[in-house]
Formats: C-alpha cells, structure tokens, sequence
C-alpha cells in the first residue's frame, strides 16, 4: 500500500506532502512564492551568519529558533489571524524539527521547506541580503 507522502510527492504537481506530524506539512521550493503570495508568513530560522552567507527570501522574517517559547513570543503576534507559517533553514531539517515543536503549541497550519535554502537556492530561487 502506498504511503499518502509517497503519493503527493510523486506527483510533483500538488504543493505540499504530509509529514509524519499531524498538522505539520512539507513544501516543495516552487510553491514557498505562491504561500507566500497568499498571506502565508515565512520565517527563516537560520542563524545571521548563514543568513549573510546565501542572503534570505525578500519579506521573511528572520527569527533563529531557539526554541518554542521564544519563537512564539517573536513570531505570535504576526499569526494571530490563522495565516499559515511557512519554516525555512539551511537544509530542512531544523524547520521540520521547529515544527513538530510547535505543531501542538500554536492553532496555524505549520509548513517547512523541504530541503531548505539549499535547495531553494539550486531550484534558482533568488534571495536578497539580510537588513
């Protein structure tokens, strides 16, 4: 029996695949403009050094993930009309890892990158210095 994630993910046209995480999602790098575009809030959880290395996505906000209750007090106001949350850093794994931290902490869909800057950055999406 094929897996719901191994569907969605074959069929490079849906945006997003299920994670493991109940409410927790994956995005493919082609879909983060099109989140973003529709009211989703991209927060990129990498560290300044990492963000001055390859730049970030115009109109991210830049907040490091060190951990959930901090996270929430720098990010919370900014979600508190339901708009999805969209996680990105370097290679995917920290923004899966802060979503499933988060996922049963705050009421918003959660959405990490899969493959981070990295793969944003090979799939030609353009970034911008940090300010």
């Amino acid at each position: 029996m094929l897996t719901r994630r191994f569907l969605i993910s074959s069929l490079a046209l849906l945006p997003l695949a299920a994670t493991a995480q109940a409410g927790a999602y994956e995005a493919q790098p082609l879909s983060v403009a099109e989140m973003q575009a529709g009211g989703g809030l991209i927060v990129d959880i990498r560290t300044p050094e990492e963000w001055a290395e390859t730049g970030v996505i115009a109109g991210a906000r830049l907040v490091t993930f060190e951990g959930a209750q901090g996270f929430i007090a720098a990010v919370g106001p900014d979600l508190a009309d339901g708009r999805d949350l969209i996680l990105v850093c370097r290679s995917g794994r920290r923004s899966a890892a802060a979503a499933e931290a988060l996922q049963t902490m705050i009421p918003n869909r959660i959405i990490s990158v899969e493959g981070g800057m990295a793969r944003l950055i090979d799939a030609g999406y353009r970034t911008v210095q940090p300010q």
